[in-house]
């Protein structure tokens, strides 16, 4: 297993950087790195017919949202994806993954509703779980006047925001009303436990950038500060007693990222429940490669893999992926 060329290119000029490393930063100096890496990584933002930005209520306050609607869509309810970014639950925003949610939308030919969830170490666990699972449910229950049809309705996050969006599906399996056609988990965190700590890609992987071992664990204990959290399911979502009943789930994971065994161990997980799993993996991509669109081929190829399941699983024969990458 190699690393990707452009994966060894574009690790190779943050080197030249020669900033400090993540775990040395403070939350705050965090977000502020974290916001350049989308501008000068991401790519081209894709034109939308519309972006506005909206909010649902949640048990602290309203939650930030914003709507994507790519073009060429015609007025009737269309499929849409809910997306939550990642940032290890203390950084990343609806801004920070702008570009990625254009590039969904124009791929998928549906429209995105991003959720910008409250973040640690200001609002540490379960704030987040609880503006995702609240969120998630309102858009689900406006559907319509969003734009969206209910019944075709999935739910996508990368690193952070996959654990969250398997959280969401969980929550959602036990709640009566409209649910979610599917679940797209890229690179997910589901293991926070100790015992997750020493799964093999994370003591391979420790030092891999753009994501090592002493960054994960101080996003990790600002989220979870009550150490006993770490084992509650959504916290560690592999850590739920029971995987039956849930929507069908597309599982990304790269060879060079720490994640990547609790990725494969989630996906096998929802296997053994039942639940209808494609596992793509992305041997020689590191964590975060789906924000590096401009630099990386695997983001087109990866877009593509989400447009294909998400139009299978919304059962739309009218409506195909648009065959932008």
């Amino acid at each position: 297993m190699s690393m990707d060329p452009q994966v060894k290119r574009v690790l190779a000029e943050m080197a030249k950087a020669d900033g400090p490393s993540i775990d040395e930063l403070t939350p705050a100096e965090m977000r502020l790195f974290y916001a350049t890496v989308g501008e000068q990584l991401g790519g081209e933002a894709r034109n939308m017919a519309e972006v506005k930005n909206l909010s649902a209520p949640g048990p602290a306050g309203a939650i930030p949202l914003r709507l994507y609607r790519p073009l060429d869509l015609d007025s009737t309810p269309q499929p849409g994806l809910i997306y939550l970014h990642g940032g290890g639950w203390v950084i990343g925003s609806l801004d920070t993954h702008d570009k990625v949610c254009r590039r969904l939308a124009e791929t998928c030919g549906c429209i995105i509703v991003a959720v910008d969830y409250r973040l640690a170490p200001e609002h540490p666990f379960p704030a987040g779980p609880e503006d995702v699972i609240a969120s998630s449910r309102w858009i689900l229950q406006n559907a319509e006047t969003l734009g969206l049809d209910p019944a075709r309705i999935g739910i996508a996050g990368d690193s952070a925001g996959g654990s969250l969006s398997a959280v969401a599906c969980l929550a959602n399996r036990e709640m009566s009303g409209p649910g979610l056609c599917c679940q797209v988990l890229i690179y997910p965190s589901t293991d926070n436990s100790a015992e997750g700590e020493q799964r093999l890609s994370r003591l391979e992987q420790a030092q891999t950038p753009p994501l090592n071992a002493n960054a994960m664990q101080k996003m990790v204990k600002s989220y979870l500060p009550v150490a006993a959290d770490a084992n509650d399911w959504q916290a560690s979502p592999l850590l739920a007693n029971d995987h039956s009943g849930l929507p069908p789930a597309l599982v990304i994971t790269g060879g060079f990222d720490p994640l990547r065994d609790e990725g494969i161990a989630y996906a096998h997980s929802l296997i053994n429940a039942g639940v209808e799993v494609l596992h793509r993996h992305y041997a020689g991509q590191v964590h975060g490669f789906i924000e590096m669109g401009g630099a990386l081929d695997a983001v087109g190829d990866a877009m593509q893999v989400i447009a294909a399941w998400f139009s299978r699983c919304h059962g739309d024969k009218q409506s195909t992926p648009s065959g932008k990458g």
